[in-house]
């Protein structure tokens, strides 16, 4: 049989992390995957590749012989990637990214740059959305990836956890409260723009007043940080908003931060599994994981998946 590449693939990955898992994680697919792509090597070659032991996967003699070879044919086909995406670069590939939050939240610029300079066969189309819209479009096939806010769990759905993304109480600039209350009745009797239920902040009000919107002293409901805001700044009551965003409306004299408690969400990005095999596509998720491992601290819980796993 012939060598095909995501089996040589597989196999340097597990080389260098040594360990069935990770290698997964890296490759976006499962460890039962990755160990079948090392079974068909082994018996294309007729040699043991690993050892398997407490540690993980360990290479054997003829493994370590063989690895330089296959990093090789891995590197001569970007660089065959690289000549024919400059060949086709005056006809860019349009790939649509929605976005849940202001641009430079998001580190957009940053991706821009990043793509224009290593990815030119490539033109991100970018949409402002919110992040229940985003699932439902990424999910629909109508946008290629989006940012969100929250962990989403969905087979058909790649969710990469990029970062933990802070989360503050505003109040009207005006309201006289210098502390936010640590009683949770005083915090239920205040006056609260509640989030609708497609909002991912909706199950963190919750948590912070102890009770539910029926306990709560809720005066309106929003459907996205936007509205929330335009809410606290005409003086209706308190609400829920990203730390950043809060803070820019806040140095303008127009709303209240509140420090405590501090709250965070996950930021993640959402793109469909069968989208993954758009070289396009996948090139950008990587390039939205390098510019964003740097800020990936926690591991993501089950259902999710880690950059840096």
């Amino acid at each position: 049989m012939n060598i095909k590449l995501d089996k040589l693939r597989s196999f340097v990955l597990v080389a260098d992390e040594g360990n069935l898992t990770r290698a997964a994680n890296r490759r976006h697919t499962t460890p039962s995957a990755v160990s079948e792509h090392l079974r068909q090597l082994e018996d294309h070659f007729g040699l043991p590749l690993f050892q398997r032991n407490t540690r993980g996967m360990a290479l054997t003699d003829a493994g370590r012989r063989l690895l330089p070879a296959a990093r090789q044919v891995l590197r001569q086909v970007v660089e065959l990637d690289d000549i024919a995406r400059a060949l086709r670069c005056d006809q860019p590939t349009p790939l649509s990214f929605a976005l849940n939050a202001p641009p430079e939240y998001l580190k957009v610029d940053q991706l821009l740059r990043t793509a224009a300079r290593d990815r030119p066969e490539v033109a991100l189309e970018l949409i402002t959305s919110s992040s229940y819209m985003i699932l439902d479009q990424v999910r629909a096939g109508e946008v290629d990836m989006g940012f969100v806010y929250g962990d989403i769990f969905d087979e058909q759905i790649l969710s990469l956890r990029l970062a933990p993304i802070r989360v503050s109480v505003v109040g009207p600039v005006d309201s006289g409260l210098a502390r936010f209350p640590i009683d949770s009745a005083e915090r239920r009797a205040l006056p609260w723009i509640w989030p609708a239920n497609t909002c991912p902040l909706a199950n963190m009000l919750p948590d912070i007043l102890e009770g539910g919107r029926e306990q709560a002293n809720t005066v309106s409901s929003s459907i996205d940080e936007h509205s929330t805001l335009s809410m606290i700044r005409a003086g209706l009551g308190y609400g829920l908003v990203e730390h950043e965003l809060a803070s820019h409306w806040a140095g303008r004299g127009s709303v209240k931060v509140y420090d405590d408690p501090l709250l965070t969400i996950n930021l993640n990005l959402l793109v469909r599994r069968d989208r993954l095999d758009r070289e396009a596509v996948s090139a950008v998720v990587r390039l939205v994981e390098r510019i964003w491992q740097p800020e990936v601290t926690e591991p993501a819980p089950a259902g999710t998946e880690s950059v840096n796993a």
